[in-house]
Order: structure tokens, then sequence, then C-alpha cells
């Protein structure tokens, strides 16, 4: 189905091109750009644009955005003017056939000048200065990246360049932490719309299936004001695609990688048995459950039960024997290979158009892209009971190979000057498919060595798609912009097989030959964690829509909404085993001791009832539930410059931006606990949330920024569920808190910024957070195991620390680095949490569960302009931060420090790209250094992953 659609997708695409070809035909250049207030940043609409000595001229649309279309190549002066403001004009505007010239300009208020300014025009190559800019004007502390910015750097998706922004930091690849705090903290937008959640166990978005090349746009808003969602505290990223493209293009791309951990490693890749069409990540039902295998757990146990009574005339033990030899034994396959240079690959196709209807415009933009690559992850994991003495030691590899699908498709319809429609789509298929080979010891409960065995394919299915518009009334100069969206993402994990072998080391001081066997229950429920197969499934839909209304008053504004969102989750999971019913039989004894290929072991023809082996269900009622979530939200807020005149001097002029946001929210999970009981969550909170931003303009190029505001963070629906499930990796239990309630964050941010030129930025930013009832993961002891949840803290938690950054130009040493930039940001990062532990309040000045002291990016930026040359070094690291938090009490240390902490690792990343005619070629070099990932326990190893370098090569074509 999903396919179908892609294909289609794509022959729309080709087809568009081709028709469009033969029939469009540019004549002369084009030239393009907005109008904006020079003090406060905000659009002018309606403002006119003339080409001196010409009839030429247009008007600024709703967006502040005009455009000078079939300009015939030459010289030229333009005029620009809006009532009430000064006008200004741009001098020696170079045209040429087929280009388009990009001019942002800013209009100064007519009471702050007296004469009209003239200017030299200065053509935009990239966005860099376009992003200070909205920075600068901006009613937030807000950071950002441009399209231009991420497309230097060998980062393939918005994750890997969102950690270049100061105080964001990447983890596990996909997931960022926001100034130290964890990705439960931050929220993510798609085009002003909200996301469906991509992962069952995290309140976070996977930015790795976001390709950056989608997106024109990042912005990282570290301050709340009243439109904006109030649910976050380290940052709001928001993602923005294209709404209109500057003209007709067509591209294609490819690019091939090699890793220093898998690439040319002979036969040290394993794979497992895969379907038909896991090659555009989804499995063909290979892996599904069998058809015949009883619906739910309850009916399972009923056909057990049926085929033990030797008195059964239902034939149960027949059925019972099928539906056991139906599981596929074939999937237990094993293959080792040599991944080779082109093993590791992308395409990718872009086609943007634009089309004229009298005074109407509409825009379309295409993208699509696919890639799979292949890795190694060398890995190291131990764990350690209260005392801390060793539980168990193990390491291995983990082989994965990834898929990924993706496009985008976007239309934008102007209806003259004050209206635009657009309808946005991004959808994104990937799938990982990953075998675990772990071999070690358990030397703190059961003294046996063992080797783990893990099969893991997992498919996820993402779609955002939104329609909206933004009118200007006329009425008072008001501007209404309103949205509905729906955004889904699923989730499936279709048998992910785990198999345990182990042998007593007791027996090898006795015979150094004593054979690793499966560890078979002979229990009929099993034990999922050594011989198990587990699917699970998830679908999360988000259902918004939000009205925004603008109401200028003189220079001030007004501005109220409303945004309603629903949001729904369904997810089940059914736990199978292999179990061994006939305990003493001489049999299969035999077979697990003679063979340790669980193809032989666990062939069809071995699941018998009489001297075989059987399947058991250990699911629970648990494992299931349903969630869902409503928001409903209005608010009022006023943006409003003024002056002041001290003594008779030269004005000061501020800016007060103020008001209030009301949000309802109600959060319901249905499940089950352990003992089959019925748990009900039904939480329903409203919170009045306030906001104060006041903007002090020192000089037209510094602010001083300060703000005050409160904001929520709620629990995820994982966290509430009381689901457990076993993290073959990790060798932990994961279980979650219906108790859990939300938390309320005070939030104050002080910034100086300075930008002496475009692309140049110098800033200090102070901030302190306040959390009440703050979440976190905690870690425990359970009899043999390990078990990780969730709690909330009895005190205040306390996020305090200052931000650096600085983004110079470094000509100005001498005329040889006119193309040379530097760019560094630091944060500095301190918590102090309260938590209660054991019936007592034990203050514990740690971290914050993800929390880093310390982030640091630095990079060294290379661009020629006459050659299109392009050479960039970034490095990036950060401070030890807690990972898993422990139980104080439980955990005995001498440093009375039992928390799981990562290691700071030091990543250099290097790219060059140049442009050839109509080609682009770069070649991009990913973690140079390679250095491990480390978690820690009281300086003892937790575990250790080592990934490899990696290097890849691109070529760009543009078509036209």
């Amino acid at each position: 189905m999903i396919s179908k659609v892609i294909w289609n997708f794509m022959l729309f695409m080709v087809s568009m091109i081709m028709m469009t070809y033969s029939i469009y035909a540019q004549s002369g250049g084009s030239i393009t750009g907005k109008v904006i207030d020079g003090e406060s940043g905000e659009v002018l609409r309606r403002a006119t644009v003339m080409v001196v000595g010409t009839n030429m001229g247009a008007f600024s649309d709703v967006k502040g955005e005009f455009k000078l279309k079939d300009v015939k190549a030459g010289t030229y002066n333009l005029r620009f003017s809006y009532v009430g403001y000064m006008p200004k004009e741009v001098t020696r505007v170079a045209v040429k056939d087929g280009e388009v010239v990009n001019l942002n300009i800013t209009l100064e208020f007519e009471s702050k000048l007296k004469d009209e300014i003239v200017v030299e025009a200065r053509r935009v190559f990239d966005n860099e200065a376009s992003i200070l800019a909205q920075r600068k004007n901006a009613s937030q502390v807000s950071d950002g990246l441009s399209s231009e910015q991420m497309s230097k750097l060998p980062d393939s998706d918005a994750g890997q360049s969102l950690k270049r922004v100061s105080g964001v930091t990447l983890v596990n690849n996909k997931h960022i932490f926001v100034r130290g705090v964890s990705e439960r903290y931050s929220n993510t937008t798609l085009n002003g719309a909200g996301l469906a959640s991509t992962e069952p166990d995290k309140k976070s978005f996977s930015f790795d299936m976001f390709p950056s090349e989608f997106l024109q746009n990042v912005n990282v808003t570290k301050s709340f004001t009243p439109d904006l969602p109030g649910n976050f505290a380290g940052g709001l990223v928001q993602l923005n695609t294209v709404d209109f493209p500057q003209g007709r293009s067509f591209k294609i791309s490819l690019s091939s990688n090699i890793n220093t951990n898998v690439t040319l490693k002979e036969n040290k890749f394993v794979s497992s048995t895969r379907s038909s069409t896991d090659w555009f990540a989804k499995d063909d039902g290979l892996r599904a459950i069998p058809s015949n295998v009883p619906g739910t757990r309850l009916e399972f146990n009923d056909l057990q039960n049926r085929a033990r009574d030797n008195f059964d005339t239902t034939g149960a033990r027949d059925e019972y024997q099928a539906v056991s030899q139906a599981f596929n034994s074939n999937l237990y396959k094993r293959d080792e290979s040599t991944i080779g240079p082109l093993d590791n690959r992308s395409y990718g196709m872009s086609y943007t158009d634009l089309f004229s209807f009298g005074g109407d415009e509409l825009g379309v933009i295409a993208n699509l892209t696919y890639g799979s690559s292949n890795s190694i992850n060398n890995v190291q994991r131990n764990g350690y009971l209260a005392q801390f003495d060793t539980l168990y030691t193990a390491g291995g590899s983990v082989s994965e190979t990834n898929y990924s699908a993706g496009g985008l498709f976007n239309i934008a319809y102007k209806l003259g000057e004050s209206n635009i429609l657009n309808f946005k789509n991004v959808f994104n298929r990937s799938a990982d498919d990953e075998v675990l080979v772990l071999e070690g010891a358990d030397i703190g409960y059961q003294y046996r060595e063992y080797k783990n065995y893990s099969y893991h394919f997992v498919q996820k299915w993402f779609y955002s798609g939104s329609f909206g518009g933004e009118h200007n009334l006329g009425l008072f100069n008001s501007m209404v912009d309103w949205r509905v969206g729906y955004s889904t993402s699923e989730r499936d994990e279709p048998d992910f097989k785990r198999l345990k072998f182990s042998r007593s080391i007791w027996d090898l001081e006795f015979d150094p030959n004593t054979p690793f066997t499966a560890d078979l229950s002979s229990t009929m429920q099993g034990d999922g964690a050594s011989l198990g197969r587990f699917y699970s499934s998830l679908v999360d839909d988000v259902y918004s829509g939000s009205v925004n209304m603008t109401i200028p008053v003189g220079i001030s504004k007004i501005k109220f909404g409303f945004l309603g969102e629903n949001r729904k989750r369904d997810f089940a999971a059914r736990s199978f085993t292999i179990i061994n019913p006939n305990i003493l039989d001489q049999e299969i004894e035999e077979l697990t001791n003679e063979y340790e290929n669980p193809e032989i072991i666990f062939a069809q023809e071995n699941f018998r009832y009489e001297g075989g082996f059987l399947m058991g269900e250990e699911s629970r009622l648990s494992d299931s539930y349903d969630a869902s979530e409503e928001l409903y939200a209005t608010y009022l807020m006023a943006d409003i410059p003024f002056s002041i005149s001290f003594g008779g001097k030269t004005p000061e002029f501020f800016r007060l931006i103020f008001g209030a946001r009301y949000e309802d929210h109600t959060q319901r999970l249905n499940s089950f606990s352990k003992s089959d009981l019925p748990v009900n969550v039904n939480q329903k909170r409203q919170d009045v949330l306030p906001s104060i931003n006041f903007i002090y303009q020192v000089t037209k190029s510094a602010n001083i920024r300060m703000s005050a505001t409160q904001t929520v963070a709620r629990p995820e629906f994982r966290e509430i569920a009381p689901f457990t499930f076993y993290d073959y990796l990790q060798q932990a239990n994961v279980q979650g808190n219906p108790n859990l309630v939300r938390s309320l964050i005070q939030n104050y941010d002080l910034r100086f910024e300075y930008f002496p030129t475009g692309g140049e930025v110098a800033s200090v930013s102070l901030f302190y957070k306040n959390f009440e009832n703050a979440i976190e993961e905690t870690i425990f002891p359970e009899q043999s195991e390990l078990t990780r949840s969730f709690a909330n803290a009895l005190g205040d938690a306390k996020n305090y620390g200052v931000e650096f950054e600085l983004r110079k130009n470094l000509g100005f040493i001498t005329n040889i680095f006119n193309d040379l930039t530097f760019n560094v940001n630091v944060a500095l990062i301190t918590t102090s949490i309260e938590v209660a532990q054991g019936g007592d309040i034990v203050t514990d000045n740690r971290q914050m569960w993800g929390q880093s002291p310390y982030t640091v990016n630095v990079g060294l930026f290379y661009q020629n302009p006459t050659h299109g040359t392009s050479i960039n070094l970034a490095y990036n690291t950060f401070g030890r931060r807690i990972i898993q938090v422990a139980q104080q009490g439980i955990y005995v240390t001498e440093s009375n420090d039992p928390h799981v902490y990562e290691l700071p690792r030091n990543v250099i990343d290097f790219s060059i790209s140049q442009p050839i005619g109509n080609f682009d070629i770069k070649l991009s070099m990913r973690d140079l250094l390679n250095e491990p990932l480390t978690w820690r326990q009281d300086e003892k190893l937790i575990a250790t992953n080592l990934r490899g370098s990696t290097i890849s090569l691109s070529f760009g074509y543009r078509v036209f």
C-alpha cells in the first residue's frame, strides 16, 4: 500500500517535470525578498516596491514578501516605501538571466529618521544572516539553523544538525537534550503543528527520521510566550519546511559511505533471515504472529490446559503442537558477510516549481529520499548488585542494517497580496534490522557463562500533514492565521527473538569442554528473556487545530488565539516462549547438548508434544494499553514597543511582550497491573501560564533580553503505563508508574546579544529554572535483575547556567581570512534536586537526569563566493551526565554517588564541497576520533559502544 503511494508520487513528480519542461522558459531574472520593520522585526504587508525609472513594481504580500519577475538582465535601483515609514532606495541591484536576487529590506519608523535612506544592494548567498535577523527581532530567547548551515556539515538528519545549537546535545543519535535537561522536557512542532511520538518508551521525537534536506530552517525557542505550546522547559524545537520555492528546479543526488568498523571487515557483519520487502523498511509478513495462534493469552492458556488433559477429546494436543510448529524456525538463521564500499548508499530527488495565474501564484515543492546502511557497534555490558558485587559481565557486537524512505510534498497558493493557503506533507518509513551477539558470565547469582543472541527488527512509519492559511483582513491591517494538522506514527516490532545458551562455571572446573545448552524453562509460561519471541505494535495519532489573530494598535500589537489537540495511542504486545514440558526427557537433553545452532535445535520437527519443545505465552494484561490526551488552550498577549528619552537625550527603545496562556489538559490511560487488576489513569489539570519578555535595544545591533515565564512538563504515556518489558541490550526490566504527576517549571532568562554584521553574533545568556515534581528515571536491583522506572522528585529541582556564543568572520585579522568564519558556543549548567528515598528526604546536589554540566561546539567554516568551495571543520563535546538515576541507600558506594553516568565524548567532523557547473560534490568525514560511548557507575564500567568513523562521498546534479 505505502510502496504504491510512493511510486505514484514519483510518477507524479516526473510527469510534472516533463509537462512543465516544454512549456516553461525563463526570461530574464527575478528579484525577491521581504520587507520588515527595522525595530520590531515584524513583516510589513502591502509595502510598495518600485523599480526606479520603470513602470515595474509590486506590493509585499501577507508575509511581507515581494517578487518582481521577468526582469531583463541589467543593473537597477529599487525604492521601498510604507505608510508611516521612511522610504529606502537600494542601488546597483544586478540582475542576470535565469537567476534570483534575494533582498531583505528593513524600513524605519518615520519618527526616528528624517532623510530617505540609500544603500547599495548585496546579494544574499545564504540564509545565515536571515536566521540571525529573525533571532534578533524575535519575541523570545531563541537560536536557530538555516538550511545553508545544515548543508555545510556532514549531518544527514535533523538530530545531527541540532547538536550544533548552543546548549543542545544529542543522545543515542536521535534524541536531543536542551540546556542540560532530558528530551522529556522538550517539545517539537513541524510547520507549527504537534507531532506524534515516534518512540514507545520516551517523550521524544526521533530526529534521525527527518532528513535535513527537507528543512528550510530549525528554530530552538528557549523562553516561552503565550502563543507557543506551554509543555516544554528545555526548548521548543520548531521544524519548518519551505513554503514557496524561488522558481523551477530539479535535482538528483546519490551518496555512498564507508565505516571503519564494518566496511571490508571480512565476515564480521552478522545478519538474519530477511523478508522480500525489508529493503523498503517494511516486513512482508514473514515475521508476523502465525495465523493459527490463539488471539489472546487467556485463549492460549486454555489451549495449553486442554492439551495437558489426558481425557481431552477436542484435539487440543494436535492443535497445540501445530501452533508451536507454526513459529518460523528459519528466522533463527545467522549469516556472516563482508560489507563493501557501495553497500551503504542513499539517493535523493527534488523538484520545485512556481506557476502564475494573473496575480496569483502556485508553488510546488517535492522531495524523495531513500537510503540503506550497515553498521557494527562493538559493545561491553556489566551489571552490579546493591553492594556493587558483580552481577554479570559481557561483551559482543551489534550488527545493524537501516533502511529509510521518505518524502515531502508541499503546495502553497497565494491569492493576490493578502491571502496564502498551504498544504504541507512529510512522510518517512524506516526500519532497523539488528542482530546482537553477547557473550559473558553471570557471577553474582547463577554463576554461569552464557551466550546471548537477539534478532530485532523494528519498522516505523511517520506522517505529518497540515492545511493552513494566512490572511490580511484589511480591518486595522489585522492578520489571521489558522492551521489544521494530522500526525501519525506507527512502530511495529515483529518477532523480537531472544536466545540464551549457558553452562555452569562450576562444571568447567571438572570438564573444560562442558557444552553450552539452551536455557529452557519447564514452566508452561517460560522465560522470554532466555528463549522468547516478542511482538509489539504502537499507533500514535495527533489531531490539531489552531487559529491566531494579530491586531496592530499603532506600533503595538495584540494577539490572541485558540488551540485544540487530541492525541490517541494504542499499544499492544505479546510475549511467547520456548518451553520444555518434559524436563527429564533424554532426547531433548541430548539435542540441546549436541548443538549450539538454534536452527537445528528449534527446527519445526522438534516441536512436538511428546519428546520435544512447545511454545508458551508469558504475556500479561498489562502488556497492552490504550491512552488519550486532550489539550485545549487559549491565550492573550500584547507586544508593545516604546521609547523613553532620559534628560532630553536620544530616545532609548524598548519592547514589552506579556500575556498568559490557559491550558486545559486531560490524560487517560487504561491497562492492568502485574496482578491483572484494572489500572485507570484519569488526570485532568488546568494551568495558567504567565509570560513576560522585556527587550532593551541598546543599539541598532544589540539587545538585552529578560524574561520570566511558567511552563509545564506532563508525563508521557509510557511513563505512566504499568507495562513491563525486558531491555535485552541493557539487561534490565523497564516499567511505568501510573502515579506520576505533571511538573511545573518557572523559567528566568537574561541575554545580551550583539549582531555586528550580517552572519555574525556575540551573545551571553543566563538562565534559571525551578522544577516542581520533576520526573526522573530510576534504577534499582530486584532479586536477580535490574529494574528501571520513573518517579517524581519530592522537592524542587533547580537548573541554572550560562551560555556563550560567538560567530565571527576572521577578515578583521587580515584580508586573507575574508572567507573564514569562526563559530563557538559553550553552555555551563548546574542543577540540584531534592529526592525522597526509603521514606526519608535526602538532599542530593547531583545533576538532573540527562543533564550535562557543559556542552561545547566549535566550528571553522571556509566559504569561497567566487568558486563556491566550502570547507568545514566542527568539534562537539558534552560533560558527564547521569543516564540512569540509582537509589541511594540501596546502592552502597564510598563516594555516595551511585548513579550511572555517560562520560564525555569528543567528536570531530569535517566536510568539503565543491560545485562544478551543475554538479555538486561533497566529501564528509564524521566522528574522526571514534571515541567509545562509555557509561560508568561509581567508576565501575557499565557499558561501552564503539560505532566507528564514517567517510561519505555524495554527488548532486541540477538538471535545471
